[in-house]
């Protein structure tokens, strides 16, 4: 039993010695540089599509407060013809009446 541990002891300082010399090698690190630079290259594609996107909305958001100005300039103009076609409408009426009373006397 203790040989069991001093075995399994003695194996995992080998292997840490082992995968440290392994992690510290260039071979290591030129393939741990080379995994960073295409995460690198990963994450400036993706922000290059996230910019275009948010040029992209931002002009439909510019293109549609263009089309609600022009809808609401549209409706009050449409208003401010109705008002005025009811205050002719009442001097009209008005005007007739007032006529129509004197006529009467």
């Amino acid at each position: 039993m203790l040989e069991k541990k001093a075995l399994s002891v003695g194996a995992g300082l080998l292997v840490g010695l082992v995968g440290g010399k392994v992690l510290n090698s260039k071979l290591a690190k030129k393939a741990t540089v080379n995994t960073v630079v295409g995460g690198l290259k990963v994450k400036e594609s993706i922000d290059k599509t996230i910019e275009s996107i948010r040029v992209s909305a931002e002009d439909v958001l510019a293109e549609a407060k263009e089309v609600k100005a022009k809808e609401e300039a549209e409706e009050a103009k449409k208003e401010a013809e109705q008002d005025i076609e009811k205050v002719a409408c009442e001097c009209e009426c008005g005007c007739e009446e007032e006529t129509s009373e004197e006529e009467n006397k």
